[in-house]
């Protein structure tokens, strides 16, 4: 006798295409549903990226709300656990973006500048490096942020970018220049 049981199994993509009908109109019992389903999932996968339970379960919390914000723009050509997943990576790098934006900024090889001076507070310089770093053109000052907020590799850059790692190497040479140029400029008591 031929099995035809796996005739009668729902497609997964099925079920969340029903959820994201349920969602988008409002079902209380479909978004209590929904986060019960996915917040453990959720949590497991920004544990892996981020180590502090607090700052995890808060990403997730915000993951939730963006989903719902973007509901709307879902089209439900992926599953929703892959959806979210792909929203809480952004909220991880903005997470990492606003925890270490401070100290990438502080740290910038910037040759023989140095950044802190004793009268200067650190709110003091941080400002004055964003006001520089405002100034600068939009694509070094886009590989100064990858590189030194984001904390991405030389190698990891020049695959987002599609361009060679020896390329983006001079492009970073070329920031930091113009970086120390406009720092000098804008900030004279630094020069030597």
């Amino acid at each position: 006798m031929l099995n035809l049981s796996f005739l009668k199994r729902k497609n997964p993509l099925d079920s969340d295409q029903e959820l994201l009908a349920k969602l988008r109109v409002g079902d209380q019992q479909a978004v209590k549903k929904w986060f019960l389903q996915y917040h453990q999932k959720l949590l497991r996968f920004v544990l892996s990226k981020v180590s502090s339970e607090h700052d995890a379960e808060e990403i997730v919390q915000e993951v939730f709300i963006n989903c719902l914000k973007h509901l709307p723009l879902f089209r439900g050509r992926s599953n929703i656990l892959t959806w979210m997943k792909g929203i809480a990576r952004h909220e991880v790098a903005d997470y990492y973006r606003k925890k270490y934006a401070k100290r990438a900024i502080k740290t910038l090889p910037l040759g023989d500048i140095i950044l802190s001076s004793p009268i200067e507070d650190s709110h003091e310089t941080s400002a004055k490096v964003r006001l520089v770093v405002a100034q600068m053109s939009w694509e070094y000052r886009e590989l100064l942020l990858l590189k030194y907020v984001d904390k991405k590799k030389v190698k990891d850059i020049a695959v987002q970018l599609d361009r060679t790692a020896k390329a983006v190497e001079s492009d970073l040479f070329r920031a930091r220049r113009e970086f120390r140029c406009l720092w000098l400029r804008t900030n004279p008591q630094y020069i030597k």
